[in-house]
This record gives C-alpha cells, structure tokens and sequence, in this order.
C-alpha cells in the first residue's frame, strides 16, 4: 500500500509543474492587466512559430534562418484576403493563410534540401531574405507589392468573425486553445515512429541511411510541417496584431526566434515555449524601463545561457526539478 501511494505521490510531483502552468494560464486574465495578456497571447503565438522551427532544427538538425518567412506569408495572405477582397470569413481567410504557408514551405524546401549544413542555413536566409523584399519593396511597383503596403506594412485587420465579438481576454483564450492543439499535434509527432526516425537523421544520417531510410523525403515532410504550423502562427498573429510588416518576414525575425529555440533549449518544444517567454518578456520589461538598453540586455543574456546553460534553460530546470523530487 506505501509503495502504491508512493507511486502517486511521484505522479503528482512529475505532473505539479504542468498543472501550475495550465492554472496560471487559464486564470490570468482574472489577476492582471490588458497589457500582461496580451503580451503572454504574443508569448503563445511565438511560441508555436518557435516550437515549428524546433521540429526542423532541433528534432531533424536542419538549422534553418528562413523559417519567419511563413510566418509572414500566412499573416500577409489572410490580411490581403480581408482587408482588398472582403472575406470576412475566418474559415476562408485563415485556411489560406495556412496554405500558402505550407505551399511556400514545399518549394522552399526543394531548393533548401539541395544543400546541406552551413550551406543550408545560407540558402534558407537567402530565400527568406527574397520574400522579405517582394514585400517590401516601394508600393509603385505593382499591384500585389501596392496590396502589401510596402515597407510601410498593411494594417486595420480586426478580430476574426467567429459569430460573436472578441476583446483581448476573449482572443487570448482563443489563441491558448489554438496554441495547445497544436503543440499537442507537435508532441505526438516528435513521438511517433516518424518523430524518432527525424531524432535519428539527426544523430547519424549515415546509420539511418543503412536502415533503408529515405532521408530525403523525411527532410521534406519535416520542412512542409513545420512551415504548416508557422503558417498557424502567422494567422493567429495578424487577428491579434492587427498589422504586420516587412520585418515580421525578414532576416531579424527569423534570427529572433532562432536565438529563442537557443536560450530554451532546442529538441524539446516545451523549451521553445520558455525561451519565446523568458525573451519577450525581457523585451517587454526591459524595454519599458530603458529601451535603448533592450539590445545589450538581450545580447548578455544569451552569452550567459550559452556560458553556464549549454544546453538551454528547460532541460536545466528540468533536471532540476528531478533531483528536488529525489
């Protein structure tokens, strides 16, 4: 009987962390401002564009500098589709948005897989840096880039049409359960035998390859995923912003999150999530105290997990909370 409530006890203790995490989510909005929502509803849709990148770098070893790039398009797409041909319908808008992500990913990933390692990386920044022109480029040059407003942006998108009205407490839910769908999809794919055959091309492309595995195609198929839930990201992100920008597709939103899968620990997706948080929330902070100082604080803070938390910030406090159970 000791040994059976023992058995519970360990349960409750390996499971204390989730079920603190889901209450404090669930209830924010109760005990604090507008301003915290929505900057824990950015934390969640970032979240889930850097848990997409992790499922290419971290779980296949494609380090990849492009990945903002479907992002943007899914964010530009369902603006352009609201805002130019009023299709007010979220079942309409977003879904092309999710599309033209994927599809994007599908032909990048046939040029990107050509090349392999640093080259790879290269060829991903070179092609995100490509769309990061098309869109911002002068508003003169033709009717699609006069559609995306330039290096100006493109703005006024509302909440989406859902049958009732959102505020930012109600979106903030909506994006939660969004959210959480999706990085259950996620986890069960890094824990499927597709998932363990990615970890494996990873560790040894070699030994895979003598097993018969096409190594290849499961790139290809991880790149495609991937860019699918960055096109999530990029819908849920332009309903909640409002706006969005050539800079939300270029180079330095594509190193942003890259330095985020970084500081919380690539290979672990729940690790992408406190690496998006743990940043954005010194962004937030930091920013609101001294903002000139933001690019310093962020810069030390990288050294230091790079010095003293190699391995990133989730398995180190996941080891720990292991030995505090012992």
């Amino acid at each position: 009987m000791s040994a059976l409530n023992k058995e519970y006890k360990n349960r409750l203790l390996r499971f204390t962390p989730h079920i603190i995490i889901i209450l404090f989510l669930l209830t924010l909005p109760t005990f604090t401002d507008l301003a915290i929502v929505s900057l824990v509803t950015r934390i969640l849709i970032f979240g889930l564009l850097v848990m997409a990148l992790d499922l290419v770098f971290g779980y296949t070893g494609l380090m990849s500098l492009g990945h903002a790039a479907f992002f943007g398009v899914a964010g530009y797409t369902t603006a352009i589709l609201i805002k130019y041909y009023h299709i007010t319908s979220f079942w309409i808008a977003a879904p092309a948005g999710v599309l033209m992500a994927t599809l994007l990913a599908a032909v990048f990933g046939i040029l990107a897989l050509r090349a392999k390692d640093v080259y790879f990386f290269l060829v991903t920044m070179a092609l995100g840096q490509l769309v990061f022109e098309i869109f911002n480029t002068s508003t003169s040059a033709g009717k699609l880039r006069a559609m995306t407003g330039g290096s100006d942006g493109l703005g006024g998108i509302p909440y989406p049409d859902l049958g009732f009205s959102f505020s930012p407490t109600s979106y903030y839910y909506f994006a939660l359960i969004a959210v959480a769908i999706c990085a259950l999809l996620l986890y069960l794919i890094t824990k499927s035998p597709f998932g363990y055959s990615m970890q494996g091309i990873r560790e040894s492309e070699t030994r895979m390859r003598c097993l018969g595995y096409n190594i290849w195609l499961h790139k290809y198929i991880a790149f495609i995923i991937a860019g699918l839930f960055a096109g999530v990201a990029g819908v849920l992100f332009i309903y909640f912003n409002g706006f969005i920008s050539p800079e939300s597709v270029g180079f330095n939103t594509g190193g942003l999150i890259l330095l985020m899968l970084i500081l919380g620990g690539k290979g672990t997706l729940w690790g992408a999530v406190i690496g998006t948080g743990v940043m954005l929330a010194l962004q937030y902070f930091v920013g609101t105290i001294t903002p000139q100082r933001w690019p310093l604080i962020m810069g030390g803070t990288m050294v230091g997990v790079i010095m003293f938390f190699r391995g990133g910030i989730f398995p180190l406090s996941r080891n720990l909370w292991k030995r505090m159970r012992r």
